[in-house]
């Protein structure tokens, strides 16, 4: 067996990465992750009835209607996960830990830093069972892709390396490097330019793989974010 791949992240780190995962799920799948953790760690009770029409746009909407005390009151999407992780604010490592686990799907336990003494979660990432596979997957069926946002570092690099032909498809305006942007139609492009297909194999190759975004180079960022992107390279438990 390899070696153990292992990170060390502060509460509020673990809270902010296990809060990211759960805005990234559809509203459906928010409420069937938050509710049992909610009734588990939030001392609170859920009806059972979850789907409510919203009064302003009459659709229906899936949450939780969530009772503390004598309140009770429906929420969903964004405004069920920020609730959640308020109730969570004030539990133990321990908690946040057991939580973070569920949600990322990971092995963990809280330990101290071992520079600063520090309270916080060391991680089994697993990220060593992560193989590649060059199934052109997260490039061709990933939608941000294709339509996003590159940082200063990686326009500054293609500029140090006169990578004019990367270059050319990047379009800076007010803070933002946005790419794959046609250098001929001005339009974003529906598939990345450099990704090529092997002759009669089902893998794909960069053309710029040795300098591609730090977008590109850092997927999956997590073992939850590949399965929650179908990543091939990194099977579902």
């Amino acid at each position: 067996m390899g070696k153990k791949y292992l990170k060390f992240v502060s509460i509020s780190e673990a809270v902010k990465e296990f809060k990211n995962t759960l805005m990234m799920q559809s509203e459906l799948k928010k409420q069937e992750e938050i509710k049992p953790l909610i009734e588990n760690y939030g001392n609170f009770d859920t009806r059972k009835d979850e789907i409510k029409v919203h009064p302003l746009d009459f659709v229906d909407r899936n949450g939780l209607w969530i009772k503390s005390d004598s309140s009770e009151q429906f929420y969903y999407g964004v405004d069920l996960v920020e609730n959640f992780i308020d109730m969570l604010n004030p539990k133990p490592p321990e908690i946040i830990a057991e939580v973070y686990s569920k949600i990322e799907r990971l092995s963990v336990k809280v330990a101290r830093h071992p520079k600063t003494d520090d309270i916080g979660i060391l991680v089994e990432t697993e990220m060593e069972k992560f193989e590649c596979i060059q199934c052109g997957h997260c490039c061709i069926d990933l939608s941000d892709a294709i339509e996003t946002s590159v940082p200063d570092s990686d326009v500054l690099r293609w500029e140090r390396e006169n990578r004019y032909d990367i270059l050319d498809w990047v379009v800076s305006f007010a803070g933002l490097n946005d790419i794959w942007v046609n250098p001929k139609t001005g339009e974003p492009v529906d598939r990345c330019p450099w990704l090529r297909k092997l002759p009669k194999k089902d893998k794909y190759i960069c053309k710029i793989h040795e300098t591609k975004p730090d977008h590109c180079r850092n997927f999956p960022k997590s073992k939850r974010h590949a399965i929650d992107n179908d990543c091939k390279g990194f099977s579902a438990e």
